[in-house]
């Protein structure tokens, strides 16, 4: 009878640690931390391709426990998967992206190889993306294709990727590129949908618990309709 009252705390408290998030507009919902605080509308929220962001109070991008955070949102995306934070450079993050015309960028886009869970690890392991030789590139202008290659760099100078993982359709993975680290989850999703994912980075490499509560996060978004 104890062990079975000891269970049945053990699972009341993690109930207790963790919330639901559901979208205003009732199209999905995940489960995350209570520690992470606050949620509310993040970086681009609703613009473009990115469907909806939302940044929470205790753990995105901000100072927490004395260290600088960078990123830290849960994103939704549609049309082809980009990734947060420059984690696969500058030309498949949609913020940076922004940087070029937006004829330019969607050409950029267009050129890319597809993300996929398969892909993944690869791409972020690389330095460069794209070759301003490209034939899809050619209606580019030259500074457009001088950019090309600086953009496609920015936040992931010499990437050293330390872990990638991929389960199924969602890839959690841990690498550094320069002085920066830079972690989290992406799950590819079908055809309405692209990815969602939660990205984070900073200068001190991440705690593997907190690097486990972001994959669970990712694995638990459920469309609603």
């Amino acid at each position: 009878m104890k062990r079975a009252w000891g269970l049945l705390a053990a699972a009341v408290l993690a109930c207790a640690q963790t919330r639901t998030y559901q979208d205003q507009q009732k199209r999905f919902e995940f489960t995350y931390p209570a520690e992470f605080g606050t949620p509310s509308a993040g970086t681009d929220n609703g613009f473009r391709d990115r469907v909806a962001a939302v940044r929470f109070s205790e753990f995105s991008a901000g100072i927490h426990a004395g260290k600088i955070v960078l990123g830290g949102e849960a994103v939704l995306t549609k049309e082809s998967p980009q990734v947060d934070l420059q984690a696969a450079g500058g030309l498949y993050d949609e913020v940076t992206l922004q940087v070029f015309p937006a004829s330019a960028a969607s050409l950029v886009r267009n050129s890319l190889p597809r993300l996929t869970a398969a892909t993944f690890c690869d791409a972020i392991a690389r330095e460069r993306h794209a070759d301003p030789a490209d034939p899809l590139l050619r209606s580019l202008s030259a500074a457009e294709k001088t950019a090309l290659g600086q953009v496609d760099q920015m936040g992931n100078p010499s990437p050293k990727v330390l872990r990638c993982d991929v389960s199924g359709d969602t890839v959690s993975f841990e690498k550094q590129a320069g002085p920066r680290y830079v972690y989290g989850a992406i799950r590819f999703l079908p055809v309405r949908y692209s990815s969602f994912q939660l990205i984070r980075g900073g200068t001190e490499a991440p705690e593997p618990a907190a690097v486990r509560q972001i994959a669970d996060l990712v694995t638990s978004w459920r469309e609603l309709r």
